[in-house]
């Protein structure tokens, strides 16, 4: 029964993932699927509890259509309102202005009513007047939806429904004193006490692995981390929690003598290192796992990982209808499969058989040490894909050369955070940050190594790469299950060398044209094979995405920055650059970018540049072209404002701007999260993350 209730646990995770996505209207379809296989696992009159998972997911539609129209449907239908609220403000950083926060607010009464607690919703504000964490404010805001791009369902996750537009009439009506900013108040003395003697670059390591505080990471370390495929190292999650348990309660805390006093107290230090870091979401989720799993050691049944991690998944799912798209949950769960996987593959041996093969037992845990963190990377790498995050090539290695350190640097900095406390405690605090700063400095060392290395950064194709794996993943799993594991992995191997061979071997002549920066001014990374150009415009915030997405692409920069902006200023990049408004008036620029035919034009009130491939013409304007006969355009990559005389057969933009109905005859191709033109000259164009509806 215990896997069964683990697959339930899974089938209800898995349909609320896809009644997220899914429109209201297809539920009812996707209910009556349900159905269907209900009646029809009834009728084979199986007893082996089949009929229990179409049950889950008809239950997991209506609580999320529930939820929906009593809590979402009611905020939504806010936006473009001007309500009168009483926010709490969760978190909070400085704004843009001088005065000013941004940051997310749980709205607690609304329009003079106070909102049950399971009715509050988060609203996202840049532009609040200043104020701190635990701050109670009364105004009259404007609220509007958020806009779609890659942080919407991640600020869905967080209960953040709707973002504050303008605040009026802000006053102070106190401060909240729950819970949880008390925890945050001790978590932040216990960061100091981690930090106060040690160089920033430590300090700031061992705060973030103890007792979970980010606040003081510089982004080349956290870039460093996540190239390196262990930024997990730096948030307190499961391995942590387990780390702990094992360096105070043994490695087996659940077995032997004095079984359900060692859960017992596993389970007061899980909840003690929650609350320590005032129960983050990541650390919220491992701990519920590790609850669930010592609660089973407890009463003496056994206990089950693959159930205890289902059981999490349901309860965390509860929090909201959108939960579940947590790109943090979803790599956690991801990686707690590969681990679980990793050990079911190479279960611990009999003491009996440990003493009659010690060599062979040593293999085992050998080879379970190395697919721990394959596995984890291997099943946390579709996700990665899918949500456009970077891919390290070297996150085994990184994981297998730190992971004796990060058990020592955790128990170390809680010892640290805590008799840093007690003045009394000086010498013994002083001593022990030594010790710990010398193991921080070594792993920052292996971890800044091995992120330099080429295969750091991997540039893998996003569909390709995601349907190997799982093809490559079903295969392996039915050659197990058969025992003919031998004859399937060369096989598989010799496949996806080929397979990619084939794919870059017809992708070499492609030309990429990606929209990255702002919806309303975004400006084009053009990439053909390992060399690249943008055509930029807007401001230093599009500059540093257009960087990111060269680096997601393996490449350090372009080769050329064609500058459109019509009141150019210096860019701080690498490779030449090209300026538009530099140009003689009316004049055509030409030159040839590995087989782009590039054109540059300044006029008086826009400035134009046309790319040519094979007859293919695609263009970008800065301002409003004026002059001239209407310019005939296959492909117009446009922005928020009107692009004046110009003809395009189709347009690729963010969302619906008012010029767009004067322009008729055109196919308008929309992509709220940055589209991407595929085309291979004189053959086919392809597009990517576009839609031809309008949002």
């Amino acid at each position: 029964m215990r896997r069964v209730l683990a697959a339930c646990c899974f089938v209800w995770f898995a349909t609320k993932l896809i009644a997220v996505y899914l429109p209201p209207a297809a539920l009812g379809l996707l209910a009556a699927v349900f159905v269907c296989v209900f009646w029809c696992a009834l009728a084979l009159g199986k007893r082996n509890y089949s009929f229990l998972l179409p049950l889950v997911g008809l239950t997991a539609i209506f609580l999320h259509s529930l939820m929906y129209d009593t809590v979402v449907a009611p905020a939504f239908a806010l936006a473009g309102q001007e309500v009168e609220a009483v926010v709490l403000a969760e978190q909070v950083d400085p704004g843009f202005q001088d005065g000013t926060v941004r940051g997310e607010f749980t709205v607690l009464e609304l329009n003079g009513k106070s909102l049950p607690v399971w009715k509050r919703f988060r609203i996202s504000a840049v532009a609040m007047p200043e104020c701190e964490r635990a701050d109670l404010l009364r105004g009259t805001f404007s609220v509007e939806l958020l806009e779609e791009d890659e942080y919407y369902y991640g600020n869905l996750a967080d209960g953040v429904l709707l973002q504050a537009t303008t605040a009026e009439d802000v006053t102070l009506e106190g401060q909240s004193r729950a819970p949880r900013f008390v925890l945050r108040q001790l978590q932040e003395t216990l960061a100091r006490n981690c930090r106060r003697y040690l160089a920033p670059e430590l300090g700031s390591v061992l705060a973030a692995m103890a007792v979970g505080d980010k606040s003081r990471l510089t982004d080349e370390i956290t870039d460093a981390y996540r190239a390196a495929g262990v930024s997990h190292l730096l948030v307190v999650s499961g391995l942590h929690l387990t780390l702990l348990c094992g360096a105070f309660l043994g490695n087996r805390p659940c077995s032997g003598r004095f079984q359900r006093q060692k859960a017992l107290a596993a389970m007061v230090l899980v909840v003690g290192m929650m609350a320590l870091v005032g129960f983050t979401p990541s650390v919220t989720r491992a701990g519920i796992g590790a609850l669930i799993f010592y609660a089973g050691a407890l009463f003496l049944q056994p206990a089950d990982s693959f159930t205890s991690l289902g059981v999490a998944a349901v309860l965390l799912s509860l929090q909201n209808c959108y939960a579940v798209c947590d790109l943090g949950l979803q790599l956690s769960f991801a990686a707690t499969l590969g681990v679980l996987c990793a050990a079911r593959l190479f279960p611990p041996m009999r003491l009996s058989e440990q003493e009659e093969h010690p060599w062979r037992c040593r293999i085992r845990q050998g080879c379970t040490v190395l697919l721990v963190p394959l596995l984890a990377a291997v099943f946390t790498l579709p996700l990665q894909l899918l949500h456009g995050l970077s891919v390290s090539g070297v996150s085994v290695l990184t994981n297998l050369l730190v992971m004796p350190l990060v058990g020592p640097i955790v128990c170390l900095g809680l010892i640290c955070a805590v008799t840093g406390l007690v003045p009394a405690l000086y010498h013994i605090t002083r001593a022990v940050m030594l010790l710990a700063a010398l193991l921080v400095k070594l792993q920052n060392a292996i971890v800044f190594y091995t992120s330099s290395l080429p295969a750091a950064q991997l540039v893998l194709p996003k569909a390709f790469t995601v349907f190997a794996v799982l093809v490559c993943g079903a295969a392996l799993w039915y050659a197990w299950k058969k025992r003919r594991l031998r004859w399937a992995l060369p096989v598989l191997c010799v496949g996806l060398v080929a397979s990619f061979g084939l794919f870059n071997h017809l992708g070499r002549d492609v030309i990429t044209i990606r929209l990255v920066g702002s919806t309303s001014n975004p400006c084009a990374v053009i990439t053909v094979q390992q060399h690249a150009m943008v055509l930029f415009r807007g401001g230093e915030s599009n500059r540093q995405q257009a960087q990111a997405a060269l680096e997601a692409q393996g490449l350090d920069g372009a080769e050329l920055w064609v500058d459109l902006r019509q009141n150019s200023g210096s860019l701080n990049v690498s490779g030449r650059q090209l300026s538009a408004e530099e140009l003689p008036e009316n004049e055509q620029w030409t030159e040839s970018f590995y087989g782009i035919r590039l054109s540059l034009v300044n006029q008086s009130g826009a400035n134009l540049a046309l790319m040519e491939i094979e007859g293919y013409r695609v263009a970008m304007i800065t301002g409003q072209l004026e002059a001239g006969t209407p310019l005939q355009t296959d492909l117009l990559l446009a922005g928020s404002s009107n692009p004046g005389l110009v003809e395009p057969v189709q347009v690729l933009t963010a969302k619906v701007y008012d010029w767009h109905s004067g322009k008729t005859g055109v196919h308008w191709r929309y992509a709220p999260l940055g589209g991407t033109v595929y085309i291979r000259p004189g053959r086919a164009i392809t597009f990517e993350g576009v839609t031809n509806a309008a949002f």
